[in-house]
């Protein structure tokens, strides 16, 4: 399994300059977060140059861009910040084939004006999921339009909050281009980060999603009635049941590194991650 990390983890002022950083703590892959290389996330416009520079540099380096966020908040109560975000993934759509990557991730969202990561209690209002769901069908018809994948994950602050939701949207869509991100730490709801959920919590999941994973993101969560998130090993995520369960999927991708935040920690966090797979390897 190749080990990959989300590029917003590091800043480095230039492309090379992020790029030589993510190969020399090991990394093969990347989950890219335009901001990391350009001025915003989701910018207005890509100019052409950049994104060769961005392939460029990536290649140069042996990383290989696996994903691409096209996050904006798709359940914001203005359905003028919703279409602005639909039009601001066009462009990032249409540059997935020069950067040599086919997988746009999404945020199902919030009601929240503030942020699409901080839960709204109407978040479980009907009119939310409709205009989530609304939202969703115009990004699947620009993955359509670009041969693309589109991946989703159940988050707690999220109108896809739980597992059995995310499953709900991937029928009610309907669509072959919509795909799961697994993510374990944010499958709990606040009250149930407890180690002896965390292979049950899995297990629920895994039934409900397994077959439209896409691909795995490696944070962790720690114990507690809040929702606490950490970076891989400080956590109660069962790392070695995770890589089980991928395994038993027949799951080929890798497991892309976040929730790091200060880069003091990323060595040790490789290191952990590395030793899991290895001890995989040997079962």
């Amino acid at each position: 399994m190749n080990l990959g990390m989300l590029t917003s983890e590091l800043s480095r002022p230039t492309a090379s300059e992020l790029f030589r950083a993510v190969a020399g703590y090991g990394f093969t892959e990347v989950q890219l977060d335009l901001a990391s290389v350009a001025a915003e996330q989701m910018p207005e416009r890509l100019d052409r140059d950049l994104v060769r520079r961005i392939r460029s540099e990536a290649d140069a380096h042996g990383v290989a861009i696996v994903a691409i966020n096209g996050t904006f908040n798709m359940s914001h109560p203005d359905r003028a910040v919703r279409e602005e975000g639909i039009r601001r993934l066009t462009p990032i759509a249409g540059a997935c084939e020069a950067l040599g990557c086919r997988f746009v991730t999404l945020c199902t969202g919030s009601r929240s004006r503030e942020s699409m990561w901080r839960w709204d209690d109407g978040n479980l209002d009907p009119s939310a999921w409709a205009d989530m769901l609304d939202t969703m069908a115009s990004a699947v018809e620009i993955a359509e339009r670009y041969d693309l994948l589109l991946g989703i994950e159940p988050e707690a602050s999220n109108v896809v909050n739980t597992a059995a939701r995310a499953r709900r949207l991937l029928d009610e869509m309907g669509s072959p281009r919509l795909k799961i991100i697994m993510d374990v730490a944010n499958l709990f709801q606040p009250g149930e980060a407890r180690p002896e959920n965390v292979r049950s919590t899995m297990d629920r999941a895994f039934a409900l999603l397994g077959e439209d994973i896409h691909i795995a993101h490696g944070k962790d969560i720690r114990a507690g009635e809040g929702l606490a998130f950490t970076h891989a090993g400080e956590g109660i995520v069962d790392y070695g049941y995770f890589l089980e369960c991928l395994e038993a999927l027949g799951y080929r991708g890798g497991m892309i590194l976040h929730g790091i935040k200060n880069e003091r920690y990323m060595p040790s966090c490789v290191s952990y991650m590395r030793a899991v797979m290895a001890s995989r390897q040997r079962v």
